[in-house]
């Protein structure tokens, strides 16, 4: 890629950023969100530069299924305006530390506190983990479904994404292994090869919108993993996509986890006027103006929605 062509998509991220972020901040006019009544814990982990997409991803989500509790875990640079800004938009949010939530054998930084709150938490509550790069726009009965009858679920990547046994984890992934190849794809080769039990899943999912059902054991279940690759694959384990890893060998060998439809819940690219359920990844963000649009038709919900209140 030339130095002209990175410019110019530089531009282009700048520009498209910073319409999104005008439209982004309008979130900061409506009212403060309410407690819910749906019997299940609503978790996130937060940056200072993502509390404002935050707001937008949270109150477009809960104007369609609403917990009884929010929780957000705090990356270190939350400041105390941001804590009072979640606080007053949401009065009945619980703000955790990141260092609360650590463990010999897991790595640190990333997502990896995020997935052990979550892990520990399942053993009350069933818990839904939402990125701050999400928006809902429709209605998610299949998300509803599953936090009633205590059903994981997770986001695919492609229609059909399968849950698969470990040998055939290892078949898919062979194809990708090449010099430079992927930590995700490192892993999911070698999983079958750590002493794991012989029943044991794992889904090509995405953990940015995840459901974990209620489980006594997952915390020690999310250990034992981690200390097995951990042994595997050396300082690999602590590269950035292992947690995702973690994530989806958790959710998939939780109970009756189900894949979310797609492209129903999914990423941009994909989107059809069907889709409920936007994940904007980092890539897909700030190429064009589909992040700013579909923000606008979130909040435009979530002003209906209060006015008709």
């Amino acid at each position: 890629m030339s130095f002209f062509t990175r410019v110019i998509q530089r531009l282009k991220r700048d520009h498209f950023r910073a319409r999104y972020q005008k439209v982004a901040r309008q979130v900061l006019a409506t009212r403060p969100a309410t407690r819910g009544v749906l019997p299940f814990l609503l978790l996130s982990m937060v940056q200072t530069r993502d509390v404002v997409p935050y707001l937008v991803a949270l109150k477009s989500f809960i104007h369609f299924a609403n917990p009884e509790r929010i929780v957000v875990v705090c990356d270190p640079s939350i400041t105390g305006e941001d804590r009072a800004l979640l606080q007053r938009h949401v009065p009945h949010i619980e703000l955790r530390h990141a260092d609360e939530f650590t463990h010999p054998d897991m790595p640190r930084g990333g997502t990896w506190e995020r997935l052990y709150a979550i892990a520990g938490l399942t053993r009350d509550h069933y818990v839904v983990q939402l990125d701050a790069d999400t928006l809902t726009v429709q209605a998610i009965p299949e998300v509803v479904a599953a936090i009633q009858a205590g059903h994981g679920f997770v986001i695919g990547e492609a229609t059909d994404t399968p849950i698969r046994q470990l040998p055939a984890v290892r078949e898919n992934a062979l194809p990708w292994m090449r010099p430079g190849a992927h930590i995700q794809g490192i892993a999911e080769t070698e999983m079958v090869n750590v002493g794991l039990p012989s029943d044991a899943r794992y889904v090509r999912g995405c953990s940015g919108f995840t459901g974990f059902p209620r489980s006594s054991t997952m915390q020690e279940t999310m250990a034992d993993f981690s200390r097995r690759m951990m042994a595997k694959l050396g300082d690999d384990w602590a590269r950035w996509g292992t947690e995702q890893v973690t994530s989806n060998y958790l959710v998939a060998n939780a109970a009756g986890t189900r894949v979310l439809p797609f492209p129903k819940y999914g990423t941009p690219d994909r989107a059809t006027p069907d889709t409920a359920f936007f994940h904007f990844i980092g890539s897909m963000r700030f190429i064009n103006g589909k992040y700013e649009t579909t923000t606008r038709q979130a909040l435009g919900l979530i002003n209906a929605a209060q006015q008709a209140a």
